[in-house]
């Protein structure tokens, strides 16, 4: 279902699709419960992230504190800096919408580039996407000038030497984070 760099829906895994939706701009998760959903314990610097379940319910773990949310519980947000995973349940339906703040715009292509075809199946791309993308996954020893470290040497400086190229290059147009240069132009 979908090519994620063309259409506005794609297949994420079994029984797991993600949609861009508009007004407001956010990204749409259906999991059929086929496959369990999920985002596994990352941060990000700059932005911060507010969660809806429509239906079904997910766990949410914020800097090590679990809870089960569902669409009765609204809007849950996870402030930047903050660790935080998100959980389904296999054998149950999730649909979960996520926004951005500041720049939902940002989000979406990041999940664009993390979901096109070969991304999953490549680390230094893959950190190139949570370089450009404002995400440090969090390691067994947790030490997020650590994290951060293993991003931008590998995401931003070694994998742009081999080669790597993210499929979707808007996202490192972010004038917050990367300032343009005459060769983005």
């Amino acid at each position: 279902m979908g090519d994620p760099l063309r259409d506005d829906s794609w297949s994420i895994g079994k029984g797991l699709t993600m949609s861009v939706l508009q007004n407001p701009l956010r990204t749409h998760l259906h999991a059929t419960g086929e496959e369990a959903f999920l985002a596994p314990r990352h941060w990000h610097m700059i932005h911060g992230e507010k969660h809806v379940v429509i239906k079904g319910r997910v766990r949410v773990t914020q800097d090590n504190v679990s809870r089960i949310i569902t669409p009765e519980d609204g809007e849950v947000f996870t402030p930047a800096g903050v660790v935080h995973s998100l959980e389904g349940f296999l054998g149950e339906e999730l649909i979960l919408e996520e926004t951005t703040v500041p720049d939902e715009l940002q989000k979406i292509i990041f999940f664009r580039n993390m979901f096109a075809p070969g991304v999953l199946q490549s680390f230094p791309t893959i950190m190139q996407v949570f370089y450009y993308g404002d995400g440090y996954p969090e390691f067994p020893i947790h030490i997020k000038w650590l994290e951060w470290l293993m991003v931008v040497v590998v995401g931003g400086w070694i994998s742009p030497l081999l080669g790597y190229q993210i499929p979707d290059k808007r996202l490192r147009l972010d004038p917050n984070r990367f300032p343009r240069s005459k060769k983005d132009a």
